[in-house]
């Protein structure tokens, strides 16, 4: 796989979530619940957090800097902590945030040289350490899909 190819999986994962939250109402995003625990508000603060990190870890290796672990803490406490700094933001610093930390990282990565990948360990594709950024956005698609299909029943 190549770079603009891993690339390409980022932005059709964001334009299927897009396409998902795409029409909800304020009060659809910010007040009822797509899982158990999250609201689409949520989900768009997780992921913005998420590729807030990612960004700055690719950010610091294109420094030349040391790259740690993204997180310190368990994945579960990680994204309560995040979700619940955000909770206290109106929604569209959340949308503004998810979409710049988006914005941030393609510019990023685009940046980055062709023939290696940030943070490792080899190619531009399920090896990377990065892979998973290739697939988050898609990951929540279909909570929020199904939360679209009961809210219309």
């Amino acid at each position: 796989m190549s770079k603009a190819e891993f690339i390409e999986r980022i932005r059709e994962s964001r334009t299927a979530l897009n396409d998902a939250i795409s029409g909800l109402t304020e009060d659809q995003m910010s007040q009822d619940l797509v899982t158990a625990e999250w609201t689409t508000r949520d989900i768009l603060a997780h992921i913005a957090a998420w590729q807030g990190e990612a960004t700055l870890a690719v950010e610091r290796a294109a420094r030349g800097e040391v790259v740690g672990p993204l997180i310190s803490e368990s994945v579960d406490e990680w994204n309560a902590r995040r979700i619940a700094e955000r909770r206290r933001l109106p929604l569209m610093d959340v949308v503004e945030e998810y979409h710049a930390n988006y914005d941030r990282l393609l510019t990023a990565l685009e940046r980055w040289p062709d023939d290696s990948v940030p943070l490792g360990p080899a190619g531009w594709d399920a090896t990377a350490e990065l892979w998973w950024v290739t697939e988050h956005d898609g990951e929540h698609v279909e909570v929020v899909r199904a939360y679209r299909k009961r809210a219309q029943a």
